[in-house]
């Protein structure tokens, strides 16, 4: 092909790449907070990376065993909100011989944990504990405890629980109901769902109206399912929606998934599996089903499809000797103090199969992990410089505020342009002012206004040059 027809080959092909750009349907993100988490937004990005940010580890031993009915160890499967100004933590406990039981923790700065005596379950004579559920000795595994915020649902309901027992419909996965979130009765006779030996997860959608759970598959080792349904006492079938793959170490699965809905923004889910690497079984190995696991993060917009951002631990193991270089699982639920994200994990310092109750007492801790507001994932710029551009945006609103951080030699511009990339008169970077700082609610202004409420309604585009910056998330407010 001579010069002449690659240069119209090429030309045509910039042609119909603008054309496209121009035609694509604008998102409609209204005055609703947008993540960063992916590309979803992103037409095109230059010296910009999306990157992971894991949260620091406190240290804090936040809950340890030392009550009789935690004798053995603190245990997997945890779960923790604010409820009404108080945070609330139903933690997973073992006794001395064996039986588990779910219990709650208060606290009202997230750091300090008191161990209320609530009178609702008897232990060993006395109702003198903490323990909310089984009200008697009984094989149970605990999944999570949730607010049920579906618009339908009874007050005396508001609280639910999935917890894996022996019901009068068998050995499953079950739904039990509480108006105070300490007496708890099953919504059904039967089984919401199979066995399912894992801290399942389920909470109300609003996105779509619907609940969903995430539970525990085998294909052909542990996997992520979910399932959707209207009705909490039917899970109906479950699809897998996150998996180990060809990158991963053949000798690797995902254990739990502690997975949320983010409450901060839109459009935003996470889970975050236990990572589990298998160790020869026996005689290869000293014990069966063994190995050590630390906590991944993976990201979704519908709840569905989840990636990785990066396959690096998003809560690692501890260094030999501490009290979580063996295994790390995540809690479910995050809650917000100000600026800040608080999430918890549990560690413990021997793996999977090398559990001795006659060795291990009153192991296990429940650690606090802190996080900057909406800061799981970033968009961040290089040193040297570069750019993001989004898609087409319709907002509603007046001004637009970033949750964004510099170095002390970083900056951002943001320049408003119009579907086709041509900035908007009074928009353009040259009228920006500059962005140099850590915000989590940083107002733009060009020519020295914030004002949008001429551009609200119409596509526009948002294209930011940033210097060694991060920037995780956007929202146009009124």
């Amino acid at each position: 092909m001579s010069p002449w027809m690659w240069l119209v080959v090429l030309c045509a092909l910039a042609f119909s790449l603008a054309a496209a750009r121009a035609q694509q349907a604008p998102v409609n993100v209204g005055s609703a907070k947008q993540l960063f988490i992916d590309d979803w937004l992103i037409a095109s990005r230059q010296g910009v990376r999306l990157t992971m940010n894991p949260p620091v580890k406190t240290g804090e031993r936040n809950l340890v065993p030392d009550k009789p009915w935690e004798g053995h160890r603190l245990c997997a499967y945890n779960s923790v909100f604010e409820d009404q100004g108080i945070f609330k933590m139903y933690y997973d406990a073992i006794d001395n011989e064996g039986h588990r039981w779910l219990c709650l923790a208060l606290s009202t700065d997230g750091i300090h944990w008191r161990k209320p005596s609530l009178g609702v379950v008897d232990y060993k004579g006395s109702p003198d504990n903490n323990i909310v559920f089984p009200p008697q000795a009984k094989s149970h595994e605990p999944g999570c405890v949730f607010i049920d915020s579906n618009p339908d649902c009874p007050p005396e309901q508001r609280y639910k629980m999935v917890a894996s027992y022996e019901g009068p419909g068998g050995f499953g996965t079950y739904v039990c109901y509480s108006g105070d979130g300490l007496r708890w009765k099953p919504l059904s006779d039967k089984p919401s769902f199979r066995p399912s030996d894992t801290g399942n997860v389920a909470f109300w959608d609003e996105r779509i109206g619907r609940y969903v759970a995430y539970v525990r598959m085998w294909n052909p080792m542990r996997t992520v399912g979910r399932c959707e349904f209207d009705d909490l006492r039917d899970f109906g079938g479950e699809q897998e929606v996150f998996r180990y793959d060809e990158q991963d170490p053949p000798d690797l699965d995902l254990y739990t998934n502690s997975a949320i809905k983010y409450p901060y923004a839109e459009n935003a889910y996470f889970i975050f599996p236990a990572a589990y690497h298998h160790y020869p079984e026996p005689p290869a190995g000293k014990h069966r089903n063994d190995g050590p696991l630390d906590v991944r993060m993976a990201v979704s917009r519908d709840g569905v499809n989840f990636t990785y951002v990066d396959r690096s631990p998003f809560v690692p193991l501890g260094i030999a000797g501490e009290f979580d270089d063996s295994t790390a699982y995540m809690a479910t639920g995050v809650i917000r103090n100000g600026n800040e994200l608080y999430m918890y994990y549990h560690g413990c310092d021997f793996t999977h199969g090398d559990y001795n109750p006659e060795r291990d007492k009153f192991v296990g801790t429940i650690s606090r992990l802190v996080l900057r507001l909406d800061g799981y994932v970033s968009a961040d710029a290089e040193y040297g410089g570069g750019t993001l551009t989004t898609v087409p945006l319709v907002f509603n609103g007046k001004r637009l505020e970033l949750n964004v951080q510099t170095s002390v030699a970083g900056t951002v511009g943001v320049e408003i342009q119009d579907p086709e990339g041509a900035a908007i008169p009074g928009f353009a970077l040259s009228d920006c002012g500059v962005i140099k700082g850590n915000y989590t609610r940083k107002v733009v202004t060009w020519r020295g206004s914030s004002d949008l409420s001429a551009l609200a309604g119409r596509a526009i585009r948002l294209h930011f040059l940033m210097r060694d910056a991060k920037l995780y998330a956007i929202q146009f407010v009124e």
